[in-house]
């Protein structure tokens, strides 16, 4: 007898297909929100809740170049039997919905969003999430981390703000994260990620105050004299 895990109205889990998207739980108690092409991989993942796609499908860049079919992307969806957002019900898949922009604003008080996984995030928030896990959302390409990052981290703080706890799986992911100076989790001012900070702290009891003008050694000075 095959038995179903009991859903957890608080814990939810966001897959997109980015690297380390694999690694998601193929077993969960949380509710699972799958992105968009998430229809092509499926086979491969979790057995998710909802379907996640804000573009317009018929507008979707993949459909446009000709690179997916619309008809056949239509059929994709629909053999899912699952519920699927969008910014609007299509009457061509039977469970899509709209997604509940108005009442977002009303509840977050802004409407800003640069890509599905942001409006992901904020649909579970409107669920009453606590807990949310990411999988496979790296935003580390070009285009992704320039334009659409930003948002994914806004809403990713509206949940820290709310109290809910936020896991952010796999290496390759730059949510939350910096590049050039301060890359690797550098803070800015500390030059250290946080928790070499924590480590120098447990080593060698809390930080002193710095003397700022403590001589510095190696540092060769010249003095102009004028006459």
């Amino acid at each position: 007898m095959a038995f179903t895990l009991k859903k957890d109205p608080t814990k939810y889990q966001i897959c997109a297909t980015g690297a380390g998207w694999e690694n998601a739980p193929k077993e969960s108690n949380s509710i699972i929100y799958c992105l968009n092409d998430y229809i092509h991989v499926q086979k491969y993942g979790v057995d998710f809740d909802m379907l996640f796609m804000l573009d317009v499908l018929d507008e979707k860049p993949q459909i446009v170049s000709g690179q997916d079919n619309l008809v056949s992307m239509i059929k994709k969806i629909n053999a899912t039997q699952k519920p699927f957002v969008g910014p609007y019900r299509y009457h061509e898949i039977p469970l899509s919905q709209a997604f509940p922009l108005k009442e977002c604003v009303k509840e977050f008080g802004m409407p800003y969003f640069s890509n599905t996984v942001g409006y992901m995030i904020a649909y579970a928030l409107l669920q009453g999430a606590r807990e949310i896990q990411l999988w496979g959302i790296n935003q580390a390409g070009s285009h992704e981390y320039s334009e659409e990052r930003p948002s994914v981290e806004y809403w990713i703080g509206i949940a820290v703000g709310r109290g809910v706890k936020v896991v952010i799986n796999g290496k390759d992911s730059q949510l939350l994260k910096f590049k050039g100076r301060y890359g690797n989790n550098m803070l800015y001012g500390y030059l250290q990620p946080y928790e070499e900070i924590l480590r120098a702290d447990e080593k060698y009891g809390e930080t002193v105050i710095r003397k700022l003008l403590a001589p510095q050694p190696n540092v060769s000075r010249t003095v102009r004299v004028i006459n």
